[in-house]
């Protein structure tokens, strides 16, 4: 019969969790990445002071009377759930975080970020080559996009730099199969053998 003695004492092990600083930054990132993707990263004005084009992540409006279509937004979009998700995930308790998880996550932000902003900049002074040669003098104009498609990289940069808490946890016991259970039994008194 199994007593105090005999019981198995649970192993107890540290686990690597992210901080709550870690943890609110790659929430922000994401949300800032996904937002990016919506708004106006280039704008070109016109001479007149109208909007000769527009770019964001899903479009390239040239005032024509429809947009023409782009997806340089599907991978700041991607990364940008994949943070939130990220960021869920580590607020539940079984959530084991590495160092190379967190620079794995931030990576992925800042990669996300970068590649956007230069996606839609690239996009919009190359129509401003365009115009230039047909004689107009155009500057792109930067717009909310890139702004926030930056401050999703600032964010998830944060993020990985951010320290991580260790938790003292308990580890659970697994029994094999091939090892004994071997209990120990209390030795009689010589007194109760001679009765």
């Amino acid at each position: 019969m199994p007593n105090e003695d005999t019981a198995p004492i649970p192993a107890q092990t540290t686990a690597a969790r992210p901080g709550t600083r870690a943890v609110a930054f790659l929430a922000a990132a994401g949300v800032l990445l996904i937002v990016s993707t919506f708004t106006n990263l280039i704008t070109l004005p016109s001479s007149t002071g109208e909007s000769l084009a527009a770019i964001n992540g899903w479009g390239l409006d040239l005032g024509l009377g429809h947009t023409i279509q782009q997806y340089i937004g599907v991978v700041a979009l991607i990364a940008g759930a994949a943070l939130i998700l990220i960021a869920a995930a580590s607020l539940r308790p079984g959530f084991g975080w590495t160092r190379n998880a967190s620079l794995v996550a931030g990576g992925l932000g800042v990669g996300a970020g970068l590649f956007l902003a230069a996606a839609g900049y690239s996009t919009g002074t190359f129509l401003a080559e365009i115009a230039g040669v047909s004689g107009q003098d155009v500057a792109p104009l930067i717009g909310p996009g890139i702004w926030l498609a930056l401050l999703g990289s600032a964010c998830a940069l944060v993020a990985i730099s951010s320290p991580t808490r260790v938790d003292t946890v308990a580890a659970p016991v697994v029994a094999s199969e091939d090892e004994p259970v071997v209990y120990r039994v209390d030795e009689e008194s010589e007194e109760e053998e001679t009765r």
